[in-house]
């Protein structure tokens, strides 16, 4: 079957369909006007790295409703289907008129959720409306759709490290019942010296942090309790990362019972020449999910909150380049309330304090919502 899909804007809906084999596509047709055709472009790269035949074709301005008629009519030869997932609605308009009269097979996918809804011909097929639509495409793939590229990664979810993953589910276990330990261990490993030594000693209360550092074989210690990590991937996880570490080892047990496609921590892309870095980032459901880590005590008031400069910022990023991103704030600690009204306001789910005892089950229910 050939897929004509339009791209009116960006979502993964506009080519998952031709990536679920139940479909039988073998050939898929972006359809934009010329105004869109840098995002149409960026979707058929995807489409030839995931050996699609595809190809782009321009389409007359919605102003012009007579002429943008006669050109989806000359393209519906043969066996076609519609996706007007992503199609603007004077385009969905004409092709559920051009469908109906050809009797054509008409499409969308329900973004939200990743759900098919025949809007024509659906009775035809062995896939009813509410099917959801499997083949779950890859991080690069995904990102790729919006116009950026990976640049790194830095632990995957199929990668995975069975001993950083029991190190960071003791540090979790630790930061549940002094989060300040947790902070102070951060604040130690970004402050070096030249021989990349802290510049403050580790605090001569911390009893069971040193001899659980000691013991993890990742730091040594001089006389003076100054710390130094032995090699950049210790001090990578001891500054922070063992939050991100222990999160994905959480999505990897939840990915045999959710459609997790692909999840990795330190994912840095490039969006026209800018780049950012997610901590942790999420495919469920062909929908991206992002999750900022926080184990630095906040710079408010008596240390208390998540920082709202936090929240910014996750805010901005989650939106990249038209990312329909969801994003979560893990941190160690507990919000203020005005702190939670922003979040709310931004949509950005906060996994605090205590809740990090229950990670997974706070992120089943985020990436089922």
């Amino acid at each position: 079957m050939h897929l004509l899909a339009f791209v009116d804007h960006v979502v993964s809906d506009i080519i998952t369909p031709a990536l679920d084999p139940r479909f039988d596509i073998d050939r898929v047709t972006l359809l934009c006007h010329r105004a869109h055709l840098d995002l149409a472009f960026d979707i058929l790269g995807v489409c030839q790295k995931l050996h699609l035949s595809a190809a782009v074709e321009t389409l007359p301005a919605d102003s012009q409703p007579l002429a943008l008629r006669q050109r989806l009519q000359e393209l519906v030869q043969g066996g076609v289907c519609f996706n007007i997932s992503a199609a603007s609605p004077v385009q969905a308009a004409l092709a559920y008129d051009l469908a109906r009269e050809h009797r054509l097979p008409l499409m969308a996918v329900e973004h939200d959720n990743d759900r098919l809804i025949w809007l024509l011909g659906g009775e035809s097929s062995r896939l009813h409306s509410g099917t959801e639509i499997a083949e779950g495409l890859s991080l690069e793939a995904y990102f790729a759709l919006y116009g950026s590229r990976i640049l790194a990664i830095h632990y995957r979810l199929e990668r995975r490290s069975p001993r950083h993953e029991q190190l960071a589910r003791d540090l979790a276990e630790h930061a549940a019942l002094r989060p300040k330990s947790l902070s102070l261990l951060n604040r130690l490993c970004n402050d070096l010296d030249e021989q990349q030594f802290s510049q403050h000693p580790l605090s001569s209360g911390e009893h069971v942090l040193y001899d659980w550092l000691l013991a993890s074989g990742m730091v040594e210690f001089r006389d003076s309790g100054h710390m130094r990590c032995l090699d950049p991937r210790a001090r990578f996880f001891l500054a922070g990362g063992w939050l991100e570490v222990w999160l994905l080892s959480q999505v990897a047990e939840l990915a045999q019972i959710l459609p997790i496609s692909d999840a990795a921590v330190g994912v840095k892309i490039s969006h026209h020449n800018v780049e950012n870095e997610y901590d942790v980032a999420i495919l469920c459901n062909n929908h991206l999910y992002l999750i900022e880590c926080k184990t630095a005590a906040p710079t408010s008031f008596q240390q208390r909150g998540v920082g709202l400069e936090n929240l910014f910022k996750l805010n901005s990023v989650a939106g990249l380049g038209g990312l329909h991103a969801k994003a979560m704030l893990a941190s160690l600690y507990v919000p203020t309330e005005s702190e939670v009204g922003r979040a709310e306001s931004q949509r950005i789910t906060l996994l605090a304090g205590p809740q990090l005892r229950q990670a997974r089950e706070y992120l089943r229910e985020w990436l089922m919502s």
